[in-house]
């Protein structure tokens, strides 16, 4: 591989001898590489190279922008090593509208907007922008500086020169006051890969913009996965829908707002249709998880958040208590994204995001009353402890949104936790054929060790019948804190467990700086959190402890080389929880391939445990322990190979660590 920057560690000659070989006959490629094994400098390298001979383009799909960053900074590597050819290397992170609308960026209402809310705005921005009238100060600033050809060649010059990171571009077109979101799509045709959020592929709308801008056929494109084990469930969630009531409330005062006009003949209003939604989710919610009978009788004591409905009790329950047709009711709907076009109209006349719940409404009703159910699950979710009852459909099967895979020239798909390889081929629905690839660690087995402790667990029955195991596991984590002045990060399953560890042990015996991911933190927030954590690692060896989320933003995607982290705690074992959902997901995967347990329950709670032990090696350098509190680890062995059992951890630890 010519353009490759550095020296070829073990297992990177293959991967890319495999990816070159996928790429010349068409193929696909899937692929698990551990945490630091460079799958990221050898698929940009080969497919790059690929891509510049044959006259090809990639777009590099990433989950995070932590993740995207980190293409361009490789990039930027193999540029500095390949001067040549350095006019030929080129690349540009692309990120959501609301990212690089710099509008957007500095109001907190547009940066709340949807894609298509941003879309609609921007276009009409522009025509004011480009409007003959003789007020130049119409339209929106940064759009009128991109009318200026002057300025936009300056900025093109300028990233092409210096290959900036997607924050580095929208900041340097923020001080130029120019639209980073049109200069970038300029600048698409001109280079060989663009690195893009998901969405941009598996969103149709968005997909078509992206299309439309690189201006080549879909056979012309290598798609790259980047952490492909996120896709399955990003693809779910992008492919369900759900309306609760806080939604409809909002459909209420903007139907009041904006006159609230008639239905079905003046029979009733929109906002009473709307009321009548809000009884029948509110209804459903008594019926299905509460267990209410008429007379509000409890059937069974509350022990769940979410339940299945019969697939046609909503639309039943709609056309019963409004006395009207199926067909009137396909008549009510249109009538609602007919009057929500109209709402969207006069808050884009006020300089308003041209938002309607309404039009909202009107598309979850037509999509929800016309869903197949062959791959779907409608459900009943009692959200925010009970204030905020929804209805969702549930998509079970990734497959519905993964089609466009097929239309690329190749796909390459890499994770450092991908197994079991053939439930994300077979989730994603792609061919028998792909080629399926488990590469072992680079690096030297004995520079991490594994230990697990078998006398607790986070199993809600057990710690609800013996409120010892809190403690004990309060006091190992405790102690491994207090003993080793190292850089310490310990995962939870979730942040209602961290909660609960949190607020019924107490923490206040650990003499070392904590710090805690927060649910609901901003992406500018966690990396301070982070940044801060690092330079504790970093500075007299002092060390201090962080508190996350296994599965969440730290626990992928996020280096911590050498002293910035050395041991991780993981607390209990990430089970899905027992939620209908998760239910109808096992049994759809069931009767599909006769895996559910296994691609459902097993494969999803190793790949987060994996992903949490990924963090502490980073290259041939770096050792660290992972301590796993939960008797249920040996169910993971095959895995988790190294995994040994404690009986004495805190010695385990010494010993491990003065070797």
């Amino acid at each position: 591989m010519d353009l490759f920057p550095y020296k070829p560690r073990k297992n990177q000659t293959a991967v890319m001898q495999t990816i070159k070989n996928t790429l010349e006959s068409g193929g696909d490629f899937v692929f698990e590489s551990g945490t630091g094994s460079g799958k990221t400098i050898c698929t940009l390298t080969s497919t790059l190279e690929y891509a510049l001979e044959n006259h090809k383009k990639i777009i590099y799909s990433t989950r995070t922008n932590a993740q995207q960053r980190q293409v361009i900074l490789e990039l930027r590597e193999i540029r500095n090593k390949n001067k040549g050819v350095k006019e030929k290397i080129f690349g540009i992170g692309i990120q959501g509208r609301a990212n690089m609308c710099i509008l957007a960026r500095n109001d907190l209402e547009f940066a709340k907007g949807t894609s298509e809310e941003l879309s609609k705005y921007c276009s009409n921005e522009k025509k004011k922008a480009k409007s003959t009238n003789k007020d130049k100060d119409k339209g929106c600033i940064y759009y009128r500086n991109f009318l200026n050809k002057e300025k936009v060649e300056t900025v093109k010059e300028w990233v092409k020169k210096e290959l900036p990171t997607a924050e580095e571009f929208i900041d340097y077109c923020e001080k130029k006051e120019i639209c980073s979101y049109e200069i970038n799509r300029l600048l698409m045709r001109e280079s060989p890969i663009v690195v893009v959020p998901y969405v941009y592929v598996f969103d149709l709308m968005i997909r078509n913009m992206l299309f439309d801008c690189l201006s080549v056929p879909e056979d012309d494109m290598v798609l790259v996965v980047d952490e492909a084990h996120n896709l399955p469930n990003y693809i779910r969630d992008l492919f369900s829908a759900q309306l609760s009531m806080y939604m409809l409330n909002s459909c209420i005062l903007e139907a009041e707002k904006y006159g609230d006009p008639g239905m079905v003949d003046g029979r009733f209003s929109v906002s009473e249709f709307c009321k009548i939604l809000n009884e029948i989710v509110r209804d459903l919610r008594d019926t299905y998880i509460y267990g209410i009978l008429e007379g509000g009788i409890r059937r069974e004591p509350v022990k769940k958040n979410d339940a299945f409905i019969p697939s046609h009790e909503f639309e039943t329950e709609i056309l019963s208590r409004l006395k009207i047709t199926s067909r009137t009711l396909h008549d009510i709907v249109g009538d609602l994204m007919a009057y929500g076009e109209k709402i969207q109209e006069y808050r884009q006349k006020d300089g308003k995001l041209p938002r309607s719940y309404l039009h909202k409404l009107g598309l979850f009703l037509d999509f929800w009353i016309s869903l197949e159910m062959d791959q779907y699950a409608k459900l009943v979710v009692d959200a925010s402890g009970g204030k905020n009852p929804r209805i969702e459909a549930f998509c079970l099967d990734p497959s519905v949104g993964a089609a466009i895979i097929r239309d690329f020239h190749s796909s390459i798909h890499m994770s450092g936790t991908l197994e079991p390889l053939e439930e994300y081929r077979d989730s994603l629905g792609l061919s028998e054929n792909i080629e399926l690839i488990g590469y072992p660690s680079p690096f030297p087995r004995e520079n991490r060790k594994i230990l697990f402790i078998g006398d607790v667990t986070t199993k809600y029955d057990e710690i609800s019948k013996d409120e010892k195991i809190l403690t004990r596991m309060k006091d190992y984590v405790t102690n491994i804190c207090n003993t080793f002045p190292k850089n310490t990060m310990v995962f939870f399953p979730s942040f209602n467990v961290m909660s609960m560890f949190r607020n019924q042990v107490g923490l206040d015996k650990i003499n070392r700086d904590i710090y805690f991911e927060e649910q609901e933190m901003s992406q500018t927030a966690l990396m301070e959190l982070v940044t801060d954590f690092k330079e504790q690692g970093n500075e007299n060896g002092d060390g201090a402890a962080l508190f996350s989320v296994m599965g969440g933003r730290i626990s992928e995607g996020m280096d911590f080389p050498a002293e910035q982290l050395e041991i991780a705690v993981i607390v209990g074992i990430p089970y899905p929880k027992p939620t209908a959902k998760q239910r109808g997901l096992q049994r759809y995967y069931d009767l599909k391939f006769g895996k559910g347990w296994e691609y459902t329950v097993e494969a999803p709670t190793a790949r987060k445990l994996l992903q949490s032990i990924g963090r502490l090696i980073r290259d041939e350098k770096d050792r660290g322990v992972a301590v796993i509190l939960d008797r249920r680890t040996p169910r993971f062995k095959k895995y988790i190979k190294d995994m040994q059992e404690s009986k004495n951890l805190i010695q385990d630890i010494q010993s491990f660590i003065g070797n």
